[in-house]
C-alpha cells in the first residue's frame, strides 16, 4: 500500500464529511429512506484512488457505529448500522474501492464508462443490503428486494449519472491545477 500524505488524508476526511453531509438529504420512505448516500460514495471512489476510498468511507462508518450522527436522518450508532438497512451500509466502502478500481483499471476519462463503472458498484450493495434486509425481517430475497432494492434502481442510476460527470469534471480539474 503507498504511504498516506497528508494530502492523501485530507482528501479521506473530505469524503467522510461530503458522506455525511449528503446522507442527511432525505426523502423519508417506508423501512428504508431515499438519501444521497450513494452519490457520495459515487463521488469518492470516482476521485480517489481504491484503497483510500475504501479507508474514506470504512471511517464514516466507524464514525457512525460510535454514535455520531452521520447515517439518514441524523442517525447513528451500532443499532443502525446493524439494523435493517447496515447491509446497504456495510456494502459502502466495497463500493467506493469498486468504482475507484473500475475507473482506474478501465473507464478513465470516458464519461460513459465512469456511468458503468458507478452502475457496477450497485450490484454488491444491492446483493449484500437485500440479503441483509431480507434476513432482519425474515423475508424472501423476492420480497425484500420488491422493498428495499427494485424502487430505488432508477433514482440510483441518476445519482450514477450525476457522480460521472462531477468527478470527470472535478478530475479534470484537479489536474489543470496541478499542472499550474
Amino acid at each position: 500500500m503507498k504511504k498516506l500524505s497528508t494530502r492523501d488524508l485530507t482528501l479521506a476526511a473530505l469524503f467522510v464529511a461530503v458522506t455525511a453531509v449528503l446522507s442527511q438529504i432525505v426523502v423519508p420512505m417506508p423501512l428504508v429512506p431515499f438519501n444521497l448516500g450513494v452519490l457520495a460514495i459515487f463521488l469518492c471512489g470516482g476521485l480517489l484512488r481504491p484503497g483510500l476510498a475504501f479507508l474514506s468511507i470504512l471511517c464514516y462508518l466507524l464514525l457512525g457505529a460510535v454514535g455520531a450522527p452521520v447515517f439518514a436522518q441524523f442517525s447513528g450508532g451500532p443499532a443502525v448500522l446493524f439494523g435493517v438497512t447496515g447491509g446497504y451500509l456495510m456494502a459502502y466502502p466495497v463500493m467506493a474501492w469498486l468504482v475507484a478500481w473500475l475507473i482506474r483499471v478501465w473507464a478513465g476519462d470516458s464519461y460513459w464508462k465512469r456511468v458503468a463503472a458507478m452502475a457496477t458498484a450497485l450490484v454488491p450493495c444491492y446483493l449484500f443490503g437485500t440479503a441483509w434486509f431480507a434476513v432482519y425481517l425474515h423475508k424472501s430475497f423476492a420480497q425484500a428486494a420488491w422493498s428495499a432494492c427494485i424502487p430505488f434502481i432508477p433514482f440510483d442510476l441518476a445519482k450514477a449519472l450525476l457522480g460521472a460527470y462531477v468527478t470527470l469534471a472535478v478530475a479534470r480539474r484537479m489536474k489543470v491545477q496541478e499542472a499550474v
